[in-house]
């Protein structure tokens, strides 16, 4: 179950192996809206959900979960 504010890894891709924050969740289409924690700057990217690994729960409950 991941949701909004979510540490997540990615394991796949080319962004493979990094570490990224979710900002947005979308149901339907089963796509995580990341920000890349490494990237020297705000790198919003979507993926799909079976591409990230949750490594740290978020920090606001009750948000939006896929």
């Amino acid at each position: 179950d991941l949701g909004i504010e979510d540490i997540v890894e990615i394991v796949g891709g080319p962004f493979k192996g990094m570490r990224a924050k979710i900002t947005r969740i979308d149901k339907t289409k089963e796509e995580v809206t990341l920000e890349l924690l490494e990237a020297t700057f705000t790198l919003p990217i979507t993926v799909h959900a079976d591409y990230v690994r949750l490594v740290e729960r978020g920090k606001k409950e009750g948000e939006t979960t896929l």
